[in-house]
């Protein structure tokens, strides 16, 4: 372990929300936010690709640098650290937090960033980390990977004998109950990640990469590059419920009814469980990657040009 020094960095955010507007009089399409959206400059102009938090702690990341708030993301400290190819943040605390290294390291905190350790994983195809709670955590690359200490040593639970290039996207409702996508596929758990079988998800097309969310151990949802859909029956059957052009990124839904996806310039909100959905954000030119809310009123949102939305005061 090493002591990680925190360069501060002066970050002047400047919040608007504005109402949603088709244009200007030039005719150009603009940004627009629904009410209680407000968007961050930043001073790194680079691409952010995760962004996590937990209560008012949270963390983002480029591929190469990673930033922290203590207030909710009204501000961000730079920290010192550094790595190449950071693709995704899981969080189990304020303290403790793991980084997908691609395409075989960890790096993980237990000190809230204060200080980090690296964890080479014996697996060229890491690309999603997930916690449960603030000990266990699951890893996807060529198989899935468990650790029980909170990201400092991972033990390898299942080897996948299909194709393992791609991006993986992991969720898990406990520390039992858990499914990724993959490029093949969708799979489930119900042991820990002792074992995985496939669901059916016919009508969707995961060779691009996708994204899974479950409420329940039934209601779950499932996005590829065009369609989002949902199942009521733990996977047994699907319903399309939503398609569009652009490639969907993420998905998170903080209550049954209540859930947000996004397509890259623009984020979707559903007030029904998914059956209809209306625009809240539009941004012209950035392009937003993934999303993140820890409540009804908390959320985030990260993607290119160093952009961070959030959610609420």
């Amino acid at each position: 372990m090493r002591q990680l020094l925190i360069l501060t960095i002066v970050v002047l955010p400047i919040f608007f929300s504005c109402k949603k507007n088709s244009g200007n009089s030039s005719g150009n399409p603009v940004d627009t936010l629904a009410t209680g959206w407000k968007k961050v400059f930043f001073v790194d102009p680079s691409s952010l690709v995760d962004i996590f938090f937990v209560k008012n702690t949270g963390f983002t990341i480029s591929n190469t640098a990673i930033y922290k708030s203590i207030d909710a993301g009204n501000t961000w400290t730079k920290l010192n650290e550094t790595a190449p190819s950071m693709q995704n943040i899981g969080m189990g605390s304020e303290t403790n937090a793991a980084f997908v290294v691609a395409p075989r390291f960890i790096l993980s905190t237990h000190t809230a960033g204060a200080t980090f350790d690296t964890t080479l994983i014996d697996d060229y195809s890491l690309t999603d980390v997930f916690f449960v709670d603030s000990t266990t955590a699951y890893l996807a690359g060529r198989g899935i990977w468990k650790s029980t200490d909170g990201g400092a040593n991972w033990t390898k639970s299942y080897t996948f004998t299909t194709d393992s290039t791609g991006y993986k996207s992991l969720y898990f409702l406990n520390d039992q109950r858990g499914w990724v996508v993959r490029r093949d596929g969708l799979y489930a758990t119900s042991n820990g990640g002792v074992n995985w079988n496939k669901v059916p998800t016919t009508g969707f097309d995961f060779s691009n990469g996708g994204s899974v969310f479950f409420r329940t151990s039934t209601i779950g949802f499932v996005a590829d590059d065009l369609s989002f859909g949902k199942t009521n029956s733990g996977g047994a059957s699907w319903t399309t419920t939503f398609t569009a052009t652009p490639t969907y990124h993420d998905i998170h839904f903080v209550t049954d009814s209540i859930g947000y996806l996004t397509d890259g310039h623009r984020i979707y909100k559903t007030t029904d469980g998914g059956s209809n959905w209306k625009t809240e954000v539009f941004l012209a030119g950035a392009s937003l990657l993934e999303l993140h809310f820890t409540d009804v009123n908390h959320g985030w949102a990260c993607g290119s040009d160093g952009t961070v939305l959030k959610f609420g005061p």
